[in-house]
């Protein structure tokens, strides 16, 4: 079992926030004791959707499920020879260009189906500034991210996607976002072929994927470029009383 303070939630959300990885066969009831010694009142649970029936026993505790994250994985990394749609161009974002990514990302990131966004008890803009502020401190602090791959359209920022090693051998697509009025010119299509290019380039054999289960059409993209489900998680929230 795996638990830390978030500061970056609290800060926030304006309340003392932990996050919580329970591997398969451990007792998550001893989190308790450690998030009330700390005083968090807001806790965020991930556990293999392997594990139905400690799922289960989570319910019962007062947990209750905010979304189900799928894993795609690509074994061996290579990509077609594409082009970009007519006027379009990219290169890797540097801090200079947060403001920008920041920007877009407020507008791709709306109303997002994260388990953020699931938990009624938020506020609703403060969970659009989660992906926000990640996708803008991605071009700032290389703890969150290696790379950034923008696409503009001329001087206009169009598109982004945040690139993070997680092994040696492989790498993460964490954050990509299109600009809705640069959407259906197969800008994610692109994305998806600069980040294996990239990967390529820094030495990765394989990549990983994430997104909501019912994110069905970029699942659909994934397939077309040889990625294939490899694992799944469900996400838990927990309030303790005020």
């Amino acid at each position: 079992m795996k638990i830390y303070l978030s500061e970056v939630d609290e800060k926030r959300f304006g309340i003392a926030t932990a996050k919580l990885s329970i591997d398969p066969n451990e007792d998550f009831l001893e989190a308790f004791s450690w998030c009330e010694g700390r005083k968090v009142k807001f806790l965020i649970a991930r556990i293999s959707a392997e594990e139905i029936q400690t799922a289960q026993k989570m319910e019962h505790a007062g947990f209750f499920l905010t979304d189900t994250l799928v894993y795609f994985r690509k074994k061996h990394v290579n990509y077609p020879a594409f082009n970009l749609s007519s006027g379009y161009s990219w290169r890797l974002a540097t801090p200079a260009d947060a403001d920008a990514v920041e920007y877009l990302a407020k507008q791709t990131f709306v109303g997002y189906s994260g388990h953020y966004h699931a938990d009624q008890k938020l506020d609703i803009k403060d969970c659009d500034l989660v992906y926000s502020s990640w996708a803008t401190n991605s071009c700032k602090d290389k703890s969150l991210a290696d790379a950034v791959i923008l696409i503009f359209k001329e001087a206009e920022l169009a598109a982004f996607a945040t690139l993070k090693k997680v092994e040696e051998y492989m790498c993460e697509g964490v954050l990509f976002g299109v600009g809705p009025k640069h959407q259906g010119k197969g800008l994610y299509d692109a994305l998806m072929n600069l980040a294996q290019q990239w990967a390529i380039e820094a030495h990765y054999s394989q990549m990983i994927v994430s997104t909501q289960i019912t994110n069905l059409a970029v699942q659909k993209v994934w397939c077309r470029h040889g990625f294939e489900p490899f694992k799944s998680y469900y996400t838990f929230h927990k309030w303790f009383p005020q």
